[in-house]
Protein backbone atom coordinates (compact mmCIF):
# COMPACT_ATOMS: atom_id res chain seq x y z
CA UNK A 1 0.00 0.00 0.00
CA UNK A 2 1.31 3.26 -1.07
CA UNK A 3 1.84 5.95 1.80
CA UNK A 4 -0.77 8.44 -0.22
CA UNK A 5 -3.28 5.71 0.42
CA UNK A 6 -1.95 5.01 3.74
CA UNK A 7 -2.50 8.62 4.99
CA UNK A 8 -5.73 9.02 3.01
CA UNK A 9 -7.27 5.57 4.66
CA UNK A 10 -5.62 6.65 8.35
CA UNK A 11 -7.61 10.47 7.49
CA UNK A 12 -10.70 8.54 6.84
CA UNK A 13 -10.58 6.49 10.18
CA UNK A 14 -10.10 10.53 11.86
CA UNK A 15 -12.78 11.77 10.13
CA UNK A 16 -15.34 9.00 11.00
CA UNK A 17 -13.85 9.37 14.83
CA UNK A 18 -14.71 12.87 14.16
CA UNK A 19 -18.04 12.50 13.19
CA UNK A 20 -19.07 10.05 15.87
CA UNK A 21 -17.97 11.82 18.60
CA UNK A 22 -19.41 14.99 16.87
CA UNK A 23 -22.81 13.05 16.71
CA UNK A 24 -22.78 11.28 20.34
CA UNK A 25 -22.03 14.42 22.06
CA UNK A 26 -24.77 16.86 20.07
CA UNK A 27 -27.39 13.74 20.92
CA UNK A 28 -26.47 14.23 24.57
CA UNK A 29 -26.68 17.96 24.22
CA UNK A 30 -30.21 17.51 22.23
CA UNK A 31 -30.90 15.37 26.10
CA UNK A 32 -32.19 11.81 24.02
CA UNK A 33 -32.49 8.91 26.55
CA UNK A 34 -30.41 7.05 27.74
CA UNK A 35 -31.65 3.61 25.18
CA UNK A 36 -31.13 6.22 22.42
CA UNK A 37 -27.32 7.24 23.42
CA UNK A 38 -26.62 3.62 23.91
CA UNK A 39 -27.71 3.12 20.49
CA UNK A 40 -25.96 5.19 18.95
CA UNK A 41 -22.74 4.47 21.07
CA UNK A 42 -23.23 0.73 19.27
CA UNK A 43 -23.64 1.73 16.04
CA UNK A 44 -20.60 3.97 15.66
CA UNK A 45 -18.51 0.61 16.95
CA UNK A 46 -20.23 -1.61 14.31
CA UNK A 47 -19.36 0.92 11.73
CA UNK A 48 -15.96 0.34 12.34
CA UNK A 49 -15.77 -2.99 12.81
CA UNK A 50 -16.13 -3.98 16.53
CA UNK A 51 -17.71 -6.99 16.62
CA UNK A 52 -18.40 -7.98 20.19
CA UNK A 53 -18.38 -5.55 22.85
CA UNK A 54 -20.10 -5.16 26.43
CA UNK A 55 -19.73 -2.06 28.44
CA UNK A 56 -20.23 -2.87 32.47
CA UNK A 57 -20.79 0.63 34.66
CA UNK A 58 -21.10 0.70 38.15
CA UNK A 59 -24.11 1.04 40.44
CA UNK A 60 -23.20 3.03 43.46
CA UNK A 61 -26.67 1.82 45.40
CA UNK A 62 -25.90 -1.44 44.65
CA UNK A 63 -22.05 -1.92 44.61
CA UNK A 64 -22.06 -3.71 41.55
CA UNK A 65 -21.57 -3.43 37.60
CA UNK A 66 -24.17 -4.35 35.48
CA UNK A 67 -23.79 -5.05 31.79
CA UNK A 68 -25.85 -1.57 30.49
CA UNK A 69 -25.16 -2.76 26.90
CA UNK A 70 -23.52 -5.92 24.65
CA UNK A 71 -23.59 -7.24 21.07
CA UNK A 72 -21.98 -10.31 19.34
CA UNK A 73 -21.36 -12.09 22.70
CA UNK A 74 -23.68 -15.86 22.40
CA UNK A 75 -25.21 -15.14 25.68
CA UNK A 76 -26.58 -12.25 27.91
CA UNK A 77 -23.60 -11.37 30.44
CA UNK A 78 -24.15 -11.10 33.98
CA UNK A 79 -23.81 -8.58 36.75
CA UNK A 80 -20.79 -8.45 38.31
CA UNK A 81 -19.77 -8.31 41.91
CA UNK A 82 -16.21 -7.43 41.72
CA UNK A 83 -15.50 -6.53 37.90
CA UNK A 84 -12.13 -5.54 38.34
CA UNK A 85 -11.03 -9.07 39.68
CA UNK A 86 -13.12 -10.99 37.00
CA UNK A 87 -11.72 -8.40 33.76
CA UNK A 88 -8.28 -8.49 35.10
CA UNK A 89 -7.46 -12.11 35.31
CA UNK A 90 -5.76 -14.42 33.58
CA UNK A 91 -8.77 -16.06 31.99
CA UNK A 92 -10.25 -13.44 29.95
CA UNK A 93 -13.86 -15.30 30.32
CA UNK A 94 -16.79 -14.09 32.51
CA UNK A 95 -18.43 -17.10 34.31
CA UNK A 96 -21.76 -17.37 35.19
CA UNK A 97 -22.73 -20.41 36.32
CA UNK A 98 -21.44 -23.41 33.92
CA UNK A 99 -21.21 -20.77 31.02
CA UNK A 100 -18.15 -18.82 30.30
CA UNK A 101 -18.25 -16.26 27.76
CA UNK A 102 -14.96 -15.19 27.03
CA UNK A 103 -13.41 -11.93 25.78
CA UNK A 104 -10.00 -10.94 24.39
CA UNK A 105 -9.88 -7.25 25.58
CA UNK A 106 -11.23 -5.56 28.78
CA UNK A 107 -10.52 -2.07 29.50
CA UNK A 108 -10.81 0.11 32.51
CA UNK A 109 -12.56 3.27 31.52
CA UNK A 110 -11.19 6.36 34.11
CA UNK A 111 -12.98 9.54 34.97
CA UNK A 112 -10.90 12.47 37.75
CA UNK A 113 -8.67 8.70 38.69
CA UNK A 114 -11.99 6.69 39.52
CA UNK A 115 -12.86 3.50 37.31
CA UNK A 116 -16.62 3.94 36.24
CA UNK A 117 -16.65 1.26 33.29
CA UNK A 118 -15.20 -1.54 31.77
CA UNK A 119 -15.28 -1.89 28.25
CA UNK A 120 -15.19 -5.66 27.14
CA UNK A 121 -14.25 -6.19 23.17
CA UNK A 122 -13.64 -9.20 20.98
CA UNK A 123 -13.96 -9.75 17.24
CA UNK A 124 -16.94 -11.72 16.23
CA UNK A 125 -14.66 -13.58 13.61
CA UNK A 126 -11.17 -14.30 13.72
CA UNK A 127 -9.05 -12.54 10.59
CA UNK A 128 -6.66 -11.20 8.85
CA UNK A 129 -4.99 -7.50 9.68
CA UNK A 130 -5.17 -5.54 13.12
CA UNK A 131 -8.04 -6.24 15.03
CA UNK A 132 -10.81 -3.37 15.41
CA UNK A 133 -10.78 -3.25 19.29
CA UNK A 134 -6.97 -3.13 18.93
CA UNK A 135 -6.62 -0.29 15.97
CA UNK A 136 -9.70 1.66 17.73
CA UNK A 137 -8.71 0.91 21.46
CA UNK A 138 -7.80 4.84 22.41
CA UNK A 139 -10.91 5.90 20.19
CA UNK A 140 -13.29 3.42 21.94
CA UNK A 141 -11.99 4.85 25.43
CA UNK A 142 -12.24 7.95 24.70
CA UNK A 143 -16.12 7.34 23.52
CA UNK A 144 -17.27 5.32 26.51
CA UNK A 145 -15.60 7.85 28.43
CA UNK A 146 -18.12 10.62 27.35
CA UNK A 147 -21.09 8.45 26.76
CA UNK A 148 -21.00 7.34 30.71
CA UNK A 149 -19.64 10.72 31.89
CA UNK A 150 -22.84 12.39 30.39
CA UNK A 151 -25.11 9.71 32.00
CA UNK A 152 -23.87 10.53 35.43
CA UNK A 153 -23.88 13.44 35.13
CA UNK A 154 -27.73 13.14 34.25
CA UNK A 155 -28.32 11.36 37.12
CA UNK A 156 -26.52 13.41 39.33
CA UNK A 157 -28.42 16.52 38.09
CA UNK A 158 -31.75 14.30 38.33
CA UNK A 159 -30.78 13.55 41.85
CA UNK A 160 -30.24 17.22 42.50
CA UNK A 161 -33.71 18.12 41.20
CA UNK A 162 -35.22 15.48 43.25
CA UNK A 163 -33.57 16.60 46.45
CA UNK A 164 -34.51 19.83 46.01
CA UNK A 165 -38.09 18.97 45.13
CA UNK A 166 -38.01 17.30 48.46
CA UNK A 167 -35.72 20.23 50.64
CA UNK A 168 -38.76 22.63 48.99
CA UNK A 169 -41.99 20.12 50.25
CA UNK A 170 -40.33 19.22 53.40
CA UNK A 171 -39.46 23.39 54.30
CA UNK A 172 -43.48 23.73 53.15
CA UNK A 173 -44.54 20.51 55.19
CA UNK A 174 -42.53 22.03 58.43
CA UNK A 175 -44.12 25.51 57.59
CA UNK A 176 -47.63 24.02 57.78
CA UNK A 177 -47.22 21.74 60.67
CA UNK A 178 -45.71 24.95 62.37
CA UNK A 179 -48.98 27.05 61.81
CA UNK A 180 -50.98 23.89 63.59
CA UNK A 181 -48.76 24.56 67.19
CA UNK A 182 -50.83 27.00 69.02
CA UNK A 183 -49.02 30.71 68.99
CA UNK A 184 -50.58 31.46 72.34
CA UNK A 185 -51.36 28.60 75.46
CA UNK A 186 -54.72 29.33 77.73
CA UNK A 187 -53.25 30.20 80.98
CA UNK A 188 -56.15 30.62 83.24
CA UNK A 189 -56.50 30.03 86.94
CA UNK A 190 -56.92 26.54 86.89
CA UNK A 191 -53.67 26.02 84.52
CA UNK A 192 -50.37 27.45 83.97
CA UNK A 193 -49.24 25.90 80.33
CA UNK A 194 -45.25 26.06 78.97
CA UNK A 195 -44.69 24.34 75.42
CA UNK A 196 -40.81 23.35 73.69
CA UNK A 197 -40.88 22.40 70.26
CA UNK A 198 -37.67 20.89 67.89
CA UNK A 199 -37.74 19.99 64.63
CA UNK A 200 -35.82 17.53 63.40
CA UNK A 201 -34.14 19.00 60.34
CA UNK A 202 -37.17 20.89 58.33
CA UNK A 203 -39.87 19.06 59.66
CA UNK A 204 -41.42 17.20 62.45
CA UNK A 205 -45.05 14.89 62.47
CA UNK A 206 -45.44 16.73 66.36
CA UNK A 207 -48.34 18.04 67.40
CA UNK A 208 -49.88 19.96 71.05
CA UNK A 209 -52.88 21.46 71.76
CA UNK A 210 -54.52 23.26 74.68
CA UNK A 211 -58.24 24.12 74.05
CA UNK A 212 -60.56 25.74 76.60
CA UNK A 213 -63.97 23.91 76.20
CA UNK A 214 -67.33 25.11 76.35
CA UNK A 215 -68.24 24.10 79.97
CA UNK A 216 -64.98 25.48 80.88
CA UNK A 217 -62.96 22.15 81.05
CA UNK A 218 -59.62 22.09 79.09
CA UNK A 219 -58.85 19.15 76.74
CA UNK A 220 -54.53 18.93 76.48
CA UNK A 221 -53.66 16.99 73.42
CA UNK A 222 -50.08 15.47 72.62
CA UNK A 223 -49.64 13.90 69.19
CA UNK A 224 -47.29 12.29 66.50
CA UNK A 225 -48.09 11.30 63.18
CA UNK A 226 -45.74 8.41 61.40
CA UNK A 227 -43.72 9.33 58.54
CA UNK A 228 -42.03 13.30 57.29
CA UNK A 229 -43.84 15.33 54.22
CA UNK A 230 -46.49 16.44 52.64
CA UNK A 231 -48.86 13.54 53.55
CA UNK A 232 -47.82 13.64 57.07
CA UNK A 233 -48.48 17.33 57.46
CA UNK A 234 -52.17 17.18 55.27
CA UNK A 235 -52.67 14.02 58.01
CA UNK A 236 -51.99 16.52 61.03
CA UNK A 237 -53.96 19.21 59.26
CA UNK A 238 -57.03 17.35 58.84
CA UNK A 239 -56.23 15.57 62.11
CA UNK A 240 -56.35 18.84 64.09
CA UNK A 241 -59.20 20.43 62.37
CA UNK A 242 -61.78 17.24 63.13
CA UNK A 243 -60.40 17.35 67.04
CA UNK A 244 -61.22 21.16 67.23
CA UNK A 245 -64.67 20.97 65.28
CA UNK A 246 -65.51 17.51 68.16
CA UNK A 247 -63.88 19.81 70.87
CA UNK A 248 -66.10 22.84 70.21
CA UNK A 249 -69.81 20.53 71.12
CA UNK A 250 -70.93 20.16 74.23
CA UNK A 251 -71.09 16.64 74.58
CA UNK A 252 -67.48 15.55 75.15
CA UNK A 253 -67.42 12.10 75.68
CA UNK A 254 -63.80 11.47 75.49
CA UNK A 255 -64.61 7.56 74.14
CA UNK A 256 -66.53 8.22 71.59
CA UNK A 257 -64.04 11.29 70.48
CA UNK A 258 -61.31 8.87 70.31
CA UNK A 259 -63.44 6.27 67.85
CA UNK A 260 -64.22 9.28 65.56
CA UNK A 261 -60.75 10.49 65.13
CA UNK A 262 -59.73 7.18 64.97
CA UNK A 263 -62.39 6.88 61.46
CA UNK A 264 -61.06 10.05 60.47
CA UNK A 265 -57.41 9.38 60.40
CA UNK A 266 -57.70 5.43 59.00
CA UNK A 267 -60.09 7.33 56.14
CA UNK A 268 -57.43 9.57 55.50
CA UNK A 269 -54.61 7.54 55.21
CA UNK A 270 -55.82 3.99 54.15
CA UNK A 271 -53.93 2.35 56.78
CA UNK A 272 -50.64 3.60 55.61
CA UNK A 273 -49.88 6.60 58.22
CA UNK A 274 -51.43 6.83 61.85
CA UNK A 275 -51.25 9.27 64.55
CA UNK A 276 -50.44 8.44 68.22
CA UNK A 277 -52.68 10.61 70.43
CA UNK A 278 -52.62 11.41 74.15
CA UNK A 279 -56.31 13.24 74.91
CA UNK A 280 -56.68 14.54 78.42
CA UNK A 281 -59.86 16.16 79.75
CA UNK A 282 -58.85 18.35 82.72
CA UNK A 283 -62.14 19.05 85.05
CA UNK A 284 -61.27 21.73 87.46
CA UNK A 285 -64.87 21.88 89.55
CA UNK A 286 -64.06 17.53 89.90
CA UNK A 287 -60.30 18.71 90.32
CA UNK A 288 -59.97 15.28 88.22
CA UNK A 289 -58.43 14.60 84.70
CA UNK A 290 -60.21 11.73 82.44
CA UNK A 291 -57.40 10.67 79.54
CA UNK A 292 -57.13 8.15 76.88
CA UNK A 293 -53.52 7.34 75.33
CA UNK A 294 -53.46 5.95 71.96
CA UNK A 295 -49.89 4.49 71.41
CA UNK A 296 -47.99 8.03 72.49
CA UNK A 297 -45.25 7.75 74.67
CA UNK A 298 -47.17 7.88 78.17
CA UNK A 299 -46.74 11.21 79.75
CA UNK A 300 -45.49 12.22 83.55
CA UNK A 301 -47.82 12.77 86.31
CA UNK A 302 -46.32 14.02 89.33
CA UNK A 303 -48.39 14.86 92.14
CA UNK A 304 -47.57 17.86 94.37
CA UNK A 305 -46.06 15.06 97.15
CA UNK A 306 -45.18 11.63 96.13
CA UNK A 307 -43.68 9.93 93.06
CA UNK A 308 -44.82 10.28 89.43
CA UNK A 309 -46.71 7.92 87.55
CA UNK A 310 -46.90 7.65 83.48
CA UNK A 311 -49.97 7.41 81.91
CA UNK A 312 -50.63 4.20 79.40
CA UNK A 313 -54.14 3.55 80.02
CA UNK A 314 -55.96 3.67 76.24
CA UNK A 315 -55.94 2.18 72.83
CA UNK A 316 -53.95 1.37 70.16
CA UNK A 317 -52.46 4.24 67.44
CA UNK A 318 -55.13 6.27 65.55
CA UNK A 319 -55.36 4.82 62.29
CA UNK A 320 -53.75 1.46 62.73
CA UNK A 321 -57.41 -0.22 62.64
CA UNK A 322 -60.58 0.83 61.22
CA UNK A 323 -62.16 -0.30 63.92
CA UNK A 324 -61.28 0.31 67.75
CA UNK A 325 -62.43 -2.70 69.61
CA UNK A 326 -61.96 -1.49 72.92
CA UNK A 327 -60.98 2.28 74.29
CA UNK A 328 -59.93 2.53 78.19
CA UNK A 329 -59.81 5.74 79.57
CA UNK A 330 -58.12 6.64 82.61
CA UNK A 331 -58.90 9.05 85.47
CA UNK A 332 -57.10 11.06 87.68
CA UNK A 333 -57.78 12.87 91.13
CA UNK A 334 -55.39 16.34 90.14
CA UNK A 335 -54.89 18.13 93.51
CA UNK A 336 -53.07 21.78 93.86
CA UNK A 337 -49.63 21.80 92.22
CA UNK A 338 -49.56 18.85 90.45
CA UNK A 339 -47.81 18.76 87.62
CA UNK A 340 -48.70 16.74 83.73
CA UNK A 341 -45.18 16.79 81.36
CA UNK A 342 -46.52 15.49 78.04
CA UNK A 343 -43.34 14.31 75.32
CA UNK A 344 -42.70 12.94 72.48
CA UNK A 345 -40.32 9.81 71.71
CA UNK A 346 -37.73 12.71 70.40
CA UNK A 347 -37.26 13.13 74.32
CA UNK A 348 -37.03 10.21 75.95
CA UNK A 349 -35.48 7.78 72.64
CA UNK A 350 -32.67 10.50 72.68
CA UNK A 351 -29.20 8.18 72.42
CA UNK A 352 -25.91 9.94 73.61
CA UNK A 353 -22.64 8.55 71.80
CA UNK A 354 -22.41 5.31 74.13
CA UNK A 355 -25.74 4.40 72.98
CA UNK A 356 -27.86 5.08 76.34
CA UNK A 357 -31.42 6.45 75.50
CA UNK A 358 -32.36 9.68 77.99
CA UNK A 359 -35.19 7.35 79.38
CA UNK A 360 -38.49 7.60 81.21
CA UNK A 361 -36.65 7.16 84.56
CA UNK A 362 -34.35 10.31 83.84
CA UNK A 363 -37.44 12.32 83.19
CA UNK A 364 -39.13 11.52 86.36
CA UNK A 365 -36.28 12.09 88.93
CA UNK A 366 -35.68 15.43 87.35
CA UNK A 367 -39.27 16.88 87.09
CA UNK A 368 -40.15 14.84 90.93
CA UNK A 369 -36.94 16.84 91.99
CA UNK A 370 -38.21 20.25 90.11
CA UNK A 371 -41.88 19.89 90.52
CA UNK A 372 -42.09 23.33 92.70
CA UNK A 373 -40.51 25.71 90.35
CA UNK A 374 -42.77 27.21 87.44
CA UNK A 375 -43.79 25.56 84.25
CA UNK A 376 -41.39 27.56 82.13
CA UNK A 377 -38.19 27.11 84.34
CA UNK A 378 -39.66 23.29 84.65
CA UNK A 379 -39.00 23.01 80.47
CA UNK A 380 -35.85 24.42 80.54
CA UNK A 381 -34.36 22.38 83.36
CA UNK A 382 -35.41 19.23 81.14
CA UNK A 383 -34.32 20.31 78.07
CA UNK A 384 -30.79 21.03 79.79
CA UNK A 385 -30.64 17.80 81.19
CA UNK A 386 -31.65 16.27 77.76
CA UNK A 387 -28.80 18.52 76.13
CA UNK A 388 -26.24 16.85 78.21
CA UNK A 389 -27.39 14.03 77.94
CA UNK A 390 -27.18 14.30 74.49
CA UNK A 391 -23.83 15.75 74.12
CA UNK A 392 -22.63 15.31 70.81
CA UNK A 393 -24.67 13.28 69.26
CA UNK A 394 -27.50 14.12 66.75
CA UNK A 395 -31.22 14.69 67.64
CA UNK A 396 -33.04 11.23 66.66
CA UNK A 397 -36.24 12.82 65.89
CA UNK A 398 -38.52 15.64 66.38
CA UNK A 399 -38.85 16.88 70.14
CA UNK A 400 -42.19 18.37 71.52
CA UNK A 401 -42.44 19.16 75.20
CA UNK A 402 -45.79 20.48 76.99
CA UNK A 403 -45.93 21.08 80.51
CA UNK A 404 -48.80 21.30 82.69
CA UNK A 405 -49.05 22.71 86.22
CA UNK A 406 -52.69 22.67 87.92
CA UNK A 407 -53.79 25.44 90.41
Amino acid sequence: MSADLRTQKRLERLRQQADALLELTQAINRNVSDDALFALYQRCLETMGVGKLALFCRDEDEDTWGCMIEWGYPTRLPQLKNAAEVLSGKAHAIVDGDTAVEFDLAIPVEHNGEVIAYVVMGDREEGRGMSPSIRYVRFITTLTNVLVVALRNRALTAQRIQMAGLERELALAGEMQTMLLPAVLPNDQHRSFSARYRPHHHVGGDYYDAVLLPDGRMAIAMADVSGKGMPAAFLMSNFQAHLHAHLERDDNNIEDLVRSLNERVFSSAGGERFITLFLAIHNPRTRSIQYVNCGHNPPLFVPAKGVGTFLGEGCPGLGMLDDLPEVGAGHLKVEEESVLVCFTDGLVEQENTGGEAYGEFRLQKLVEAERAIGTEALNTAIIVDWEQHRGVADPADDTALLTVRFA
